[in-house]
């Protein structure tokens, strides 16, 4: 049986519930949230979706943790949401007291789940998971940027998404970096002079989405529930996620093109050109200082 559980059913959880289910792929699925009835009431609307669709995925709807058990993946998007003019690392302290929380009961229940986060600031929530539940965890990382890239560049070409190839890796949001050495269109690099406006393009497209509808929810439910898929039918697709690693003797999250299936791995890394992988250093220098600086001001390690 392949069960997944979703902890956190809010707009980009149900999204992401929703896209990674209506293909059935999933024998059992447990929602998971703390606000009563939602749980429940959710369970029956996609009771209905699937109805219409022919989907036998069995569902379990709780607010209590403990009935999430057995699940093989475990995507988290539980927490506060960013707000219009609000960064990512604005959620720390808030969200890395859930993490603390699921860390220490999720595991238990669920040995040898693959778990996914989605969580802002995503792949800090990633590391504090990992640091308190010795799991292994992935962070939906710069995927979302990777596809918000080659949807600019297609638009801007006027060809077809699937002639644009490349990735975005480093941190997920205003410290991603275009990896230039992956990008081609039909095959070609792109020129230049026009890399400036694609980044600024990735980074600056989500607030102006928030500002406008309130959050980000089409693009990135989707985009996850693909690396959901990849996990599931073990497809081996090439993604940028945020896989753990080592650096200065603690374990943090920054995405890197790699190969996703049951198993995560290998990643490109090494095929990446001497500038991008310079790049990736300085995103990994600076988020484990900002990492530690934050788990030393919200005192996230007291609770340890």
């Amino acid at each position: 049986m392949k069960t997944i559980a979703f902890i956190g059913l809010g707009k980009i959880g149900q999204t992401i519930t929703y896209a990674s289910l209506i293909d059935g792929i999933f024998d059992q699925a447990i929602l998971y949230d703390i606000i009563p009835e939602l749980p429940e009431k959710f369970e029956h609307e996609l009771r209905h979706a699937f109805a219409t669709k022919g989907v036998n995925t069995d569902l379990i709807s709780s607010n209590r943790l403990d009935d999430v058990t057995g699940a093989d993946i475990v995507v988290i998007t539980a927490g506060k949401p960013r707000k219009a003019g609000m960064s990512r690392r604005d959620l720390f302290a808030d969200n890395a007291k859930i993490m603390y929380d699921l860390a220490k009961k999720l595991p238990p229940k669920n040995p040898g789940a693959i778990y996914l986060m989605v969580t802002n600031p995503v792949d800090m929530m990633a590391s504090i998971f990992s640091k308190f539940s010795k799991e292994y965890v992935i962070s939906a990382g710069d995927q979302v940027e990777t596809m918000r890239m080659r949807s600019y560049l297609a638009k801007k070409y006027k060809i077809p998404v699937t002639e644009v190839n490349g990735f975005v890796g480093g941190e997920h949001g205003e410290d991603a970096v275009v990896l230039w050495s992956t990008v081609s269109i039909k095959g070609n690099p792109v020129e230049e002079s026009v890399h400036q406006e694609v980044e600024n393009y990735v980074k600056q497209i989500p607030g102006e989405i928030i500002r406008v509808m309130g959050g980000t929810t089409w693009g990135p439910g989707t985009i996850i529930a693909d690396i959901v898929r990849s996990i599931a039918l073990n497809e081996n697709r090439v993604m940028s996620i945020a896989i753990p690693r080592e650096f200065e003797g603690e374990v943090i999250h920054v995405s890197i093109p790699v190969v996703v299936g049951r198993t995560i791995g290998p990643s490109i890394e090494q095929l990446l050109d001497e500038k991008d992988r310079w790049y990736l250093m300085a995103a990994m220098k600076d988020f484990h200082s900002t990492y530690r600086e934050l788990i030393k001001t919200s005192m996230i390690d007291q609770l340890s």
